[in-house]
């Protein structure tokens, strides 16, 4: 990292330290000494090698202004609303929200929702897989009629982010915790992929499966995610 970015990252640091002492963690942080929110070494218990399957993806604990950091390198966060978790999977990225849009299991799509007959936003569950474009497939969703009021920087999950978050549910369940949010449940989550006009591809959190079923008719949890744009060494 070059001096002139280390000296911006500790002016973002100054700025969004609520303390002397935590200023001083992230100045240490920046100049490469140690992570400004880890206070123990790092974790032994990182998991049983599902991370080490996919370079450079996994779990971290971001916030803003400062490079994100592995989850299993993190002991204890220190004023939690001010962190998040992001899943990083084959390049992509995206925030995971700390709660469930509802406690409850919830309808995607309000009954009588538009149907378009034709649409590209129609995938196999292969297709679904692979597919990470939460923000286009949530839009689509929005134009059909969703059954809950859902914030325009908010978007459901994809079949793939829902699958690379089931495939470190026990990593991220800890770092949602972590910062003070809850855990995925083991159930059933709307993913923001459609398979047929109002039909909806599920991910299971439980049997770690995907499966189809009516946006108006059934019901399922609904974790959103968020953007993230990370700055570059």
């Amino acid at each position: 990292m070059e001096d002139e970015q280390k000296l911006n990252l500790l002016r973002l640091a100054i700025n969004n330290a609520s303390d002397f002492e935590e200023a001083k963690a992230y100045a240490s942080f920046i100049m490469g000494d140690r992570s400004p929110i880890a206070t123990c070494a790092p974790r032994a218990d990182e998991g049983d090698g599902r991370t080490k399957a996919v370079k450079g993806g996994g779990v971290y604990i971001v916030t803003k202004g400062l490079p994100p950091v592995p989850f299993g390198a993190v002991g204890v966060v220190h004023n939690p609303e001010k962190f998040d978790v992001m899943v990083r999977y084959h390049g992509h990225e995206w925030i995971v929200e700390k709660h469930d849009v509802s406690e409850n299991e919830i309808s995607l799509l309000k009954p009588g929702a538009n149907v378009i007959v034709n649409s590209p936003f129609y995938k196999s569950e292969i297709e679904a897989l692979v597919n990470f474009d939460m923000e286009s497939c949530t839009d689509h969703l929005r134009k059909s009629g969703l059954y809950f009021k859902l914030d325009d920087d908010l978007y459901i999950p994809t079949v793939g982010q829902l699958a690379a978050m089931y495939l470190w549910r026990e990593e991220l369940n800890k770092a949602l915790e972590m910062v003070g949010g809850a855990p995925m449940k083991e159930s059933r989550y709307w993913s923001s992929n459609e398979i047929r006009p109002v039909n909806i591809w599920l991910v299971t959190f439980d049997a770690g499966c995907a499966f189809s079923w009516g946006g108006s008719s059934g019901q399922a949890f609904v974790r959103p995610c968020r953007t993230i744009e990370l700055k570059k060494k």
